[in-house]
């Protein structure tokens, strides 16, 4: 009886050490290099696309992690940004330039000082525009520009319409407006609309001090895609006539 207890006593602790045996040798191939240690990554991220580029707002805790390296990945662009050295609480903001027009696809960690130790790789994509949004862009049309005797000043009438990019249907922001003032300098109007009316814009804009002697205005639009644009797009300015 004890000789078969000594038996299955002995077949357990056989079977436990091949059990042990195999868990090791399945992280052998792993630490034949030495164990891989990593610095912390983004904690958090928001990415904005713009006019040829994106703003990236990070969170990093971690001060171990010194620099974040950001890559385009069908490219071999790429972007070092030092991290703040005492402050990690707030965010930080980076800007990432030459990107496509359209869609892109990122990837980024962080580093230690000395360039031996990264964190896990993180990415998103991001969407920006270029010249292929801006071909479609166009000037709202002015109807005339005379002396208002209310407004004690030359004023713009514009045509009741605001103009639209079609491939986004975003309708014009507003619009800037350069002239010339009895002195002789350039000044620029920039209005606004009300982002809850863009269908039904002012119709009419006053030129303060406008010299009728100079007879020329130029103005043009201003365009965003999407509302977190980080970039506002203007057309290419149109020249107004105004005879005295």
């Amino acid at each position: 009886m004890k000789n078969i207890l000594y038996s299955i006593i002995i077949l357990l602790a056989t079977s436990w050490f091949v059990a042990c045996d195999n868990v090791n040798s399945m992280h052998d191939k792993y630490l034949a290099n030495g164990e891989k240690f990593y610095v912390g990554k983004v904690d958090s991220f928001k990415v904005y696309g713009g006019k040829n580029r994106a703003k990236f707002v990070v969170w990093v805790g971690d001060y171990r992690s010194t620099n974040l390296i950001v890559t385009r990945i069908d490219t071999s662009l790429k972007y070092n940004f030092k991290l703040s050295e005492t402050n990690r609480t707030d965010s930080m903001v980076f800007y990432i330039d030459k990107l496509k027009e359209g869609s892109n696809i990122l990837s980024w960690n962080t580093w230690n000082a000395d360039g031996t130790v990264n964190s896990i790789p993180q990415g998103t994509s991001v969407t920006t525009w270029g010249e292929r949004f801006q071909t479609f862009l166009t000037n709202r049309k002015v109807v005339s520009v005379s002396y208002k005797a209310l407004f004690k000043a030359y004023t713009v009438t514009w045509d009741a319409n605001n103009v639209k990019e079609p491939s986004f249907s975003t309708y014009a922001l507003g619009h800037e407006i350069n002239y010339a003032t009895a002195s002789a300098n350039d000044t620029l109007v920039q209005v606004l609309y009300d982002p809850t009316a863009l269908t039904t814009p002012p119709t009419s804009t006053k030129l303060p001090n406008y010299s009728v002697a100079s007879g020329k205005i130029k103005y043009r639009m201003l365009f965003k895609p999407v509302a977190t644009c980080v970039d506002t797009f203007r057309t290419e300015y149109s020249n107004f006539v105004v005879l005295p």
